[in-house]
């Protein structure tokens, strides 16, 4: 229990580094919809390795879905953490990112934990 509300914290941090966040809540967890720098394959790779790297309890996957790429994020126990959708969008990508988590902290603070540097 104690790993799944530090794993929590972590991915939620990490998520809150982008600009322009559209966020929806709701019972499958809460979406962001963020602009990134780098393009769909780098971002995806970048997302995945900051949440792998935020909680050693979590474990990330790449899947190429055509020119997009789907990551998802499970703790190892193999809870859903959240999951993101890189697409391309000009020169960077668009990303929907879902967290299956909550926070006590501030919910920007996980994505831009998750986010940094993409």
């Amino acid at each position: 229990m104690r790993y799944t509300t530090i794993a929590v914290f972590t991915v939620s941090a990490l998520l809150a580094g982008c600009s322009s966040p559209a966020r929806q809540s709701g019972a499958a967890g809460s979406r962001e919809t963020v602009r990134l720098r780098q393009p769909p394959d780098k971002a995806a790779a970048c997302f995945a390795r900051n949440a792998e790297e935020h909680s050693s309890a979590l474990v990330a996957e790449i899947h190429p879905r055509g020119d997009s790429f789907e990551v998802i994020v499970r703790v190892k126990n193999g809870v859903l953490y959240g999951t993101g959708d890189f697409r391309r969008a000009g020169d960077g990508s668009s990303a929907s990112i879902v967290l299956m988590v909550t926070t006590t902290g501030r919910r920007s603070d996980l994505m831009d934990a998750l986010l940094e540097g993409c």
